[in-house]
């Protein structure tokens, strides 16, 4: 398990950089976006993970409105009348 959360570590490390990158330099070839696109899906997969496979420091307990935000958007989807 420790081999995983390392593997994550690292790969939103790599994640993190090409986010940097991005916000300063847009070349607009299609590697870069190609580079870009492969950091951003390679952070979803982390983050789909287990929690207990995420690295300590980027696990957190979410906000209490957060859960109220959810459970708002969620009767709105149930209010909404069928088509």
């Amino acid at each position: 398990m420790e081999q995983i959360k390392n593997l994550a570590r690292e790969v939103l490390a790599i994640h993190r950089e090409v986010e940097e990158w991005r916000e300063d330099h847009d070349p607009g070839s299609q590697e870069w976006y190609t580079l870009v696109n492969l950091a951003e899906v390679a952070a979803r997969l982390v983050f789909a993970l287990p929690v207990e496979m995420l690295p300590e420091e980027e696990v957190r307990t979410p906000n209490p409105r957060e859960y109220e935000l959810l459970d708002e958007m969620i009767a709105l989807i149930g209010e909404e009348p069928a088509r």
